[in-house]
């Protein structure tokens, strides 16, 4: 191949390279093939187009490199070349790139075998435009399309709605035996062949996805053929265009075969009724007034208690079996389902009177047959379900029941899926304002909210978020703003649960109005503000207020020798100190009020009573003060304001006592999962009938009957801890205050 070049002698130039430089500067790929199709030459424009170094491809069979699908069009071209130089075959077919995707190529075949340089084939190629790949693909795509679209039993159809033309494809018309023309061009030429069981269910499923309730338009219904039979078919279908309004203009979709799958079904699904929901009797009725019995199975004696030989005598119609009740309905619903052209007769349950004239409800299926062209009989068989209809009435009942209960709550009650709003109660309907049941359905949940949530969220996506994780945790439990028609604002409590409606996931919604616990929790959040100002009055003014007063009282008696004057002066100072006493008390309880359930920690008891006996011991010198056991190491659950209890129990019993020498024990024990401490004194005691008052139970704190708002504090404070306080006997005189605190778990 290393004359491909050309002779040595030409004219242009004197350059006698000039054929290999013109192929190598050639944006379109030169090949020499031999006989066999193997490459023995390839311009260097390869590297370009398909990635290959011209190396890479020589000696290689070039169909190698074309797609299995385009290897019989291009076997073909080839074998329709002569040897002889003449016309060149044109075929465009996939070439294999280095980096193994397809390239389409154009190429120009022309056969030179009698050339003594090429001895073969002179391949010219170049890329197919875009235009044309994508045409090529797009003409493959189609095909395979119609390929499976016939293999899945599928016609296309394309709705415009403006003008209510609808072009199908030949798969749908071919599907019920009809030409294009023959079904028309028109929805309403459609809709006549719909039958008029499904004609409802069809017209409304197309209904709620044309107005926006349904994401697709999805319905299973029969058309009828040109033949006259029916075929049961699937539509679904969506609006793909519409305008600014949101009217509806185009709509596609789909038409799919399914009469064999429907049809068996429908079979299988009476026979399990058949087998699932009691005795079956077969019967064979002629098809005229009052339906004389032809044949009946031996079984009929056991279910209805008639032999068959009663039945089958001429003497009995099987109308006369039926209850007189759903006689006449019976006949209209058999003659209705006739006039329709149904093959299968099922009407509703009715009764049938036995032998020994009990009522059984029977549920029938039968098929009409066809003799000479004309209906003559009926075949089937009644399927034994008064259990059934038993069970039916009481689900009814229950039904009603819980009905009564959805409808006289006083929370508002709602059933939705992920679709909408299926039912609400009446209370829901006077909680939003808003006039019917039907008008509340047509509202999405984040609907009867504002736009934002309080937190700031919108309330659109919050809500599809509580409601997702109701759909996946089972419930959901939060608070929500809601707002009525009439643009109002309220809060809510919102719980929301997962249950099975009619075979589906729902959620049951309840919603309770909690606008008066709302106010109620602001006006006790206005009330603990008041009373933190107290706490702080007490704690800063008044409290500096008399310490004032304590200090000018003292000075006074220091300056002053009067002796009626230093009476008085020792009485200010007595009442200051108790009124400071007081304060420090009242101080104690606002404490106490104001604090939370997170200020209960672990305490160590021995340290508390340790520093408090230290200070009463300062304070009332004259006092003994007996400690019989050490305390407990472990400690209990309480709050800083432990110590109060124990400064309040034992000042009260030394400032309560009327012996000259006061005496305090103080003992502690451990029991089960408390520690008990007693603090027992010698003084004059408590009478029982005074010993719930003392500690102010069902006072207000100061105007408390007992012996003042010490007690009171101890009482409020070991309660807040879990814990108890009581009054006891001590022998051989004086009162035991015992305290038990939980301990540490």
């Amino acid at each position: 191949m290393s004359d491909i070049g050309g002779p040595e002698e030409h004219n242009h130039g004197g350059d006698h390279d000039w054929h290999r430089r013109l192929l190598a500067n050639s944006p379109d790929i030169t090949t020499v093939l031999d006989t066999d199709g193997t490459v023995t030459y390839v311009s260097s424009a390869v590297k370009q187009i398909l990635g290959y170094s011209p190396e890479d491809l020589t000696g290689d069979r070039a169909e190698d490199y074309v797609h299995p699908d385009d290897r019989s069009d291009v076997s073909a071209m080839f074998e329709g070349q002569s040897g002889e130089p003449g016309d060149p075959a044109i075929v465009q077919a996939r070439v294999r790139r280095a980096d193994a995707s397809w390239c389409w190529l154009e190429s120009r075949i022309q056969r030179h075998l009698q050339d003594d340089v090429i001895e073969g084939s002179l391949v010219t190629s170049r890329p197919v435009s875009e235009r044309n790949e994508r045409e090529a693909e797009l003409t493959t795509t189609k095909e395979r399309m119609t390929m499976a679209l016939e293999g899945a039993n599928l016609g296309i159809w394309d709705w415009d709605m403006e003008t209510d033309e609808v072009s199908r494809d030949e798969l749908l018309t071919d599907m019920l035996g009809y030409t294009r023309s023959e079904m028309g061009d028109r929805l309403s030429d459609w809709a006549e062949l719909v039958h008029p069981d499904g004609k409802q269910r069809h017209d409304e499923a197309l209904a709620e996805h044309v107005t926006e309730r349904t994401p697709y338009y999805q319905c299973e219904y029969r058309l009828r053929t040109k033949s006259g039979d029916w075929k049961w078919v699937r539509t679904m279908g969506k609006v793909v265009q519409r305008a600014d309004d949101g009217t509806p203009l185009r709509a596609v979709g789909i038409h799919q075969d399914i009469d064999d799958r429907k049809r068996a079904e429908l079979t299988l699904r009476e026979e399990r009724e058949m087998f699932t929901q009691g005795p079956a009797v077969v019967f064979k009725w002629t098809d005229i007034e009052g339906w004389p019995i032809e044949y009946v199975s031996e079984n009929v004696e056991d279910v209805f208690g008639y032999t068959p030989a009663k039945l089958q005598s001429g003497n009995v119609q099987f109308a006369d079996l039926v209850h007189e009740a759903d006689r006449d309905r019976l006949r209209e619903e058999v003659a209705g389902q006739r006039s329709r052209e149904n093959d299968r007769i099922s009407p509703s349950p009715y009764r049938i009177t036995t032998a020994n004239g009990d009522i059984r409800w029977v549920l029938e299926h039968s098929k009409r047959l066809q003799i000479d062209g004309q209906d003559s009989y009926r075949l089937g068989y009644l399927v034994d379900i008064t259990e059934r209809k038993q069970r039916e009435r009481e689900l009814a009942a229950r039904e009603r029941k819980y009905r009564n209960l959805f409808e006289d709550t006083r929370d508002a009650l709602t059933v939705f899926d992920r679709d909408g709003y299926i039912d609400c109660n009446e209370r829901t309907l006077e909680l939003f304002g808003i006039e019917s049941v039907e008008a509340f359905l047509e509202r999405a949940p984040w609907e009867l909210a504002p736009p934002t949530q309080p937190d700031g969220t919108g309330s659109r996506e919050s809500a599809l978020e509580h409601i997702e994780t109701a759909f996946e945790d089972g419930e959901a439990f939060f608070e929500w703003t809601h707002q009525r028609a009439d643009g109002t604002e309220f809060p809510a409590e919102v719980k929301l649960s997962w249950f099975e409606y009619e075979g589906e996931p729902a959620l049951h919604a309840l919603v309770r109005d909690i606008t008066e616990r709302k106010d109620y929790e602001q006006r006790i959040e206005a009330q603990r503000d008041n009373l933190d100002v107290l706490n702080r009055v007490l704690r800063h003014d008044i409290r500096n207020d008399l310490q004032l007063v304590t200090s000018y009282a003292e000075l006074i008696a220091e300056e002053s020798d009067d002796e009626s004057i230093q009476d008085h002066i020792e009485t200010v100072l007595e009442n200051a100190e108790h009124a400071v006493e007081l304060t420090r008390t009242a101080r104690e309880m606002a404490d106490v009020m104001l604090s939370a359930e997170d200020d209960i920690e672990n305490i160590d008891l021995d340290s508390v009573l340790t520093d408090e006996l230290k200070a009463v011991r300062a304070a009332y010198p004259h006092a003994v003060f007996t400690v019989e056991s050490s305390m407990p190491a472990k400690p209990v659950r309480a709050s800083s304001m432990l110590s109060s209890v124990f400064r309040n129990l034992l000042k009260n019993a030394v400032q309560h006592n009327d012996k000259a020498v006061p005496e305090v024990t103080i003992s502690a024990t451990t029991r089960e999962e408390r520690v008990v401490v007693r603090i027992a004194d010698n003084g004059p005691g408590i009478p029982a009938e005074q010993r719930d008052a003392i500690f102010g139970k069902g006072e207000t704190g100061l105007e408390s009957s007992g012996t003042g708002i010490g007690l009171y504090l101890v009482e409020t404070l070991v309660d807040s801890y879990g814990g108890s306080v009581r009054v006891e006997d001590n022998d051989p005189d004086g009162a035991v205050f015992v305290v038990e605190l939980p301990t540490v778990r």
